[in-house]
């Protein structure tokens, strides 16, 4: 990719992003008003491919600014963040999801639009699993 479609890239992943603000915003207010809950939170460990600060700190945020899934913890080096999400029955699913928004983030951000492979965690996160 080149630097010419680099503002294309902001583009689509604004939109993107906004319509994940829409879809959490239903999912969340329709559980709420709707008698019962589909609710079955959950937490991960998620190990980054985003690299530098300003990277982790905006994913970090628009994590905790979608309805739903809240940024508990943030370690920088290497890069880790721990994320809980209130519809996280399956905890793999969940961790993949959040990889799937980091490759849109870190495809928008950097100048080559590579977002990297997904790194290899070697340690346990809080659910008892391989994170």
């Amino acid at each position: 990719m080149n630097l010419l479609n680099w503002p294309f890239r902001w583009l689509r992943f604004v939109l993107q992003y906004v319509w994940l603000l829409i879809e959490s915003n239903v999912i969340v207010g329709w559980d709420i008003v709707t008698p019962g809950t589909k609710m079955d939170a959950g937490i991960v460990r998620l190990p980054l491919r985003c690299s530098t600060d300003l990277e982790i700190t905006l994913f970090a945020n628009l994590i905790s600014l979608t309805p739903g899934t809240l940024t508990l913890s943030v370690q920088n080096d290497p890069p880790v963040l721990y994320v809980h999400g209130m519809y996280a029955p399956d905890r793999d699913e969940f961790r993949a999801e959040l990889y799937e928004h980091e490759a849109k983030l870190l495809k928008a951000m950097r100048r080559d639009g590579d977002p990297g492979p997904i790194p290899v965690a070697h340690q346990t996160g809080p659910e008892g699993g391989a994170a």
